[in-house]
């Protein structure tokens, strides 16, 4: 390419990228985004991960009286919108204002914690930002979202043969470096049941970024145990006072049977030495046993 169809693409990219400010930033958002350079960012994220219960931490936060109410679950930006600019994200939030600092703003959307390039976007905007992260056994979280995904197609094909193929795959690649490399993509669920569930490969690439002291990383199973537990340390590390979160009715998810006995030892065998690489990263230990 020489230098005229250089500067021509980047003409091109530049109008392009102006374009989709004017569309999405100022006539979609329409007064949210014409002020959004006025607006704040969010205090802090609910990172995920996926079917891990982090859409019931968005619905029962927000009842907390100095958190604000977030106007989309999920929303995406540091993976699906980021092309979209900054002033787009802070469209979704509250204006700078002596009101707006007392409550607490926050995003929660579950696939920021795997996708790729995302820690060091955020890190970009918000150096500082307090993260939560609800990790589910590997095992039961992968069986889970199938179940998710064949409640949307009931054509879907078969666990086993899903996990046979990834199973095969992994052993080809080394996916930790995939990962530090941004070099990968788990937009296809089919394909990526176990790589979600490697959560320290991705944890590391975050600590890359920001201190393990921005992190509050519990298991979902304690979330599912002990709420009361789980949100007072959720708003001790956020700084708040704690306050009694009275709805705490759940969305249905759908039932569905136990996992085959056979296969979840295949995976427990397949996922502990990440497992326990994971514990010893984070210096704790879940209770992953069943």
């Amino acid at each position: 390419m020489n230098f005229t169809n250089k500067m021509l693409t980047t003409k091109n990219e530049s109008l392009k990228f102006a374009y989709r400010q004017i569309r999405y930033t100022l006539i979609h958002r329409n007064f949210n985004g014409i002020t959004s350079p006025l607006r704040k960012l969010p205090d802090f994220l609910v990172l995920g991960g996926k079917r891990c219960g982090t859409t019931s931490l968005f619905q029962f936060l927000r009842q907390h009286p100095d958190i604000s109410n977030p106007t989309v679950d999920h929303m995406g930006f540091f993976d699906d919108n980021y092309k979209l600019g900054i002033n787009y994200y802070k469209s979704f939030f509250p204006l700078k204002t002596k009101r707006s600092v007392i409550k607490l703003d926050y995003d929660v959307t579950t696939s920021y914690l795997t996708s790729p390039y995302v820690p060091e976007r955020v890190s970009k905007y918000m150096p500082d930002i307090k993260m939560i992260i609800l990790l589910r056994n590997p095992v039961t979280r992968a069986w889970s979202e199938y179940h998710s995904n064949l409640r949307g197609d009931p054509s879907y094909g078969k666990f086993e043969t899903y996990i046979d193929n990834e199973l095969k795959e992994l052993e080809t690649i080394n996916f930790s470096e995939k990962v530090l490399k941004n070099d990968y993509d788990l937009k296809d669920p089919r394909n990526n049941y176990l790589k979600k569930g490697l959560y320290v490969d991705f944890l590391k690439k975050w600590f890359n970024f920001f201190p393990k002291k921005n992190f509050l990383i519990l298991p979902t199973e304690l979330f599912a145990k002990n709420e009361k537990l789980v949100y007072s340390q959720i708003f001790e590390f956020l700084g708040l006072p704690n306050s009694e979160i009275k709805n705490t009715n759940r969305m249905e998810k759908g039932n569905y049977d136990p996992i085959d006995e056979k296969l979840r030892l295949k995976l427990d065998i397949f996922f502990k030495p990440k497992n326990l690489e994971l514990f010893q990263l984070l210096g704790t230990q879940f209770d992953w046993e069943n």
